[in-house]
């Protein structure tokens, strides 16, 4: 017969963490509580409503304007790990998705240039504390035996002549 240990509890967050949860949640109540006592439970659903679509309407507009500026630095050859000069404004458009009035504000303040110096030291401390993550596994050493730069060739009679071009590519352009 064999002894078994019995299953160990899953670990806490820290505190830190827990404590800013719950603050984070009673300011959001306040906020919520405190704004219906002054203009009305129906004005303040509908606050709460608006700011999500406006922020759905935003993390479109925003991500299409980072994703564009994204694939033109990239194809002009510039290096992939620079800070993106949109994020601070797509994390703002997705604060206005998560309802509550403080994340609004939030999320208001990132939209706004003047107002994202307050943020840059933040995202500045978490990025110096986080983790690099390394992906992929070992690296193969090998040679290229056969490359084909251009060969125009039809595979069948009727086809149109099939064009291999192995150089440089840019990033999709899209619509």
């Amino acid at each position: 017969m064999t002894h078994q240990q019995p299953p160990q509890a899953p670990k806490r967050a820290p505190f830190a963490l827990r404590l800013a949860l719950a603050v984070w949640v009673v300011s959001e109540a306040a906020a919520f509580f405190g704004l219906a006592y002054l203009i009305g439970i129906g004005y303040t659903l509908m606050i709460f409503i608006g700011t999500s679509f406006l922020g759905v309407a935003l993390i479109q507009y925003v991500g299409a304007k980072s994703f564009r500026a994204a694939r033109d630095y990239l194809n002009s050859g510039g290096d992939p790990s620079r800070e993106l000069p949109n994020g601070y404004a797509l994390a703002g458009a997705f604060c206005l998705i998560i309802p509550g009035f403080v994340t609004d504000l939030i999320g208001l303040l990132l939209l706004f240039p003047p107002t994202r110096f307050v943020f840059r030291g933040l995202g500045r401390w978490i990025a110096a504390r986080t983790p690099q993550m390394r992906f992929g596994g070992d690296v193969i050493d090998g040679e290229v035996v056969d490359e084909r730069d251009y060969v125009e060739t039809p595979d069948f009679p009727d086809d149109e002549p099939r064009r291999y071009d192995n150089g440089p590519r840019s990033i999709d352009q899209g619509p």
